[in-house]
């Protein structure tokens, strides 16, 4: 039986379709008569640099740095998210790219799609902020049926270790997420995993809001999040870790650090969900 030749892609530089550098490298290039997005993981790190922060992931209990394992993990995330019914950016199979910066099994080559992002979305004050909200209700409850699905398969997978409101697209009826490269191993620490990624993206998202913003956001989260355990689960998952050598790290850094007493740091956003809950 003759094997499926790849489709081969051939680029002599790629500095024109740049997107974004960010230790990867993302490039919009010319694909089938439209647009897709190629994909260089960890072009610009070295490899002592890469071996480094792979021995500090593994301290955290997450996977390696290495390229060749972050396209492995994220190509799994993108089946297993799919199979689970959430829409993510698809893979183009059979693809061979070849251009100066693309190493083989260091890249993969994604759909294109261009849509508003979920936190830019928040922020659009040319929209009303009741019409933000009550899609961002939809949002929550999207987002608490993966956590559930997490915790009760076991599967630390389908927790978004990346994730924050800058990686979720607003489609017309459907949010797409994106960004799966590293994933947390143990099955049995999905919860906190899960308690990781919720408090990762209210942090993140609340950087990008002003007071009034913020506080209509915290309010709403609390409020139509269906399962409060999980939200209560990130002060514990920030203050009392599973992880002994986290916890202890953080209580030093609470301790020592200024920037973990300053109103934006993680710490007292955990606080924050907290006091919100306790108001309920």
């Amino acid at each position: 039986m003759m094997e499926k030749m790849a489709e081969i892609l051939k680029f002599e530089s790629l500095d024109e379709y740049l997107l974004l550098k960010n230790g990867n490298y993302l490039y919009k290039v010319p694909f089938r008569d439209s647009w897709a997005v190629l994909k260089v993981y960890y072009d610009s790190r070295t490899p002592l640099v890469r071996r480094q922060k792979s021995l500090a992931n593994f301290l955290q209990g997450q996977t390696s740095y290495m390229p060749k394992t972050r396209v492995r993990i994220e190509r799994e995330c993108i089946r297993l998210w799919q199979k689970h019914g959430f829409r993510v950016f698809d893979l183009y199979e059979d693809i061979e790219v070849r251009a100066p910066t693309c190493r083989p099994g260091g890249y993969q080559l994604f759909e294109y799609v261009e849509a508003p992002k979920l936190i830019d979305f928040l922020c659009d004050s040319s929209i009303s902020m009741d019409d933000r909200f009550l899609l961002y209700r939809r949002f929550l409850q999207e987002w608490s049926r993966r956590h559930e699905l997490a915790i009760s398969l076991r599967e630390p997978r389908l927790a978004h270790e990346n994730g924050d409101g800058k990686h979720v697209l607003l489609l017309e009826d459907d949010f797409l997420w994106f960004d799966f490269e590293m994933v947390f191993r143990s099955p049995d620490n999905v919860p906190y995993y899960v308690a990781h990624e919720i408090l990762q993206y209210i942090w993140q998202m609340l950087r990008s809001m002003d007071d009034e913003l913020s506080q209509r956001f915290l309010d709403e989260t609390v409020t139509h999040y269906p399962v409060k355990e999980r939200l209560a689960s990130t002060y514990e998952y920030f203050f009392h870790s599973p992880n002994l050598m986290m916890r202890a790290l953080r209580a030093l850094d609470r301790k020592l650090t200024k920037r973990a007493k300053k109103p934006t740091s993680k710490y007292n956003v955990a606080r924050r969900i907290k006091e919100r809950l306790e108001r309920l």
